[in-house]
């Protein structure tokens, strides 16, 4: 677990559980490795924007829908960028693989709705060989985050 990731968890109180695990850096990978139900796991994507960066809350198996997250922004979809991961690393001590969608530094956090439906938050720690398990009710506490659609709607069965 990023340091960073745990003082802001320790000086908020809030409880937790931590999984230490091989690396993994996709969704594909969390679901080989992790124990936990693929249905609870969030993902954090990163974004740079004006000032810092923006981390997205998605279900694992969501894709994200950009153009609304750009609206959220403020941004023109086509200036949205994922954050270089060397920024990343150096401003927020988190890796890929291991995104925790909380407002550490810079970072602005955007929750998608569908991630509500969850009753426990399965996501990175800011390193991808350990994975945070936390109630959703205590993450939502702390997230400080802006709750929208930020997904894309799941393709229509025929």
């Amino acid at each position: 677990m990023s340091p960073s990731v745990k003082r802001f968890l320790e000086e908020r109180g809030a409880r937790y559980m931590v999984e230490t695990h091989a690396p993994l850096i996709s969704f594909e990978d969390a679901k080989s490795i992790l124990s936990h139900d693929p249905a609870k796991m969030v993902k954090g994507l990163t974004f740079a924007r004006p000032g810092g960066f923006a981390i997205v809350a998605l279900r694992a198996a969501d894709r994200a829908d950009y153009k609304k997250i750009a609206d959220a922004l403020g941004l023109r979809r086509a200036d949205l960028r994922l954050a270089d991961g060397d920024h990343v690393r150096g401003e927020l001590d988190m890796e890929q693989g291991g995104i925790v969608p909380l407002p550490i530094g810079s970072a602005r956090v955007l929750i998608d709705r569908a991630v509500l439906e969850l009753d426990e938050i399965v996501c990175g720690t800011g390193r991808n060989t350990a994975t945070l398990i936390i109630d959703r009710d205590v993450w939502l506490g702390i997230a400080d985050g802006e709750v929208g659609e930020f997904a894309k709607a799941a393709p229509v069965a025929e």
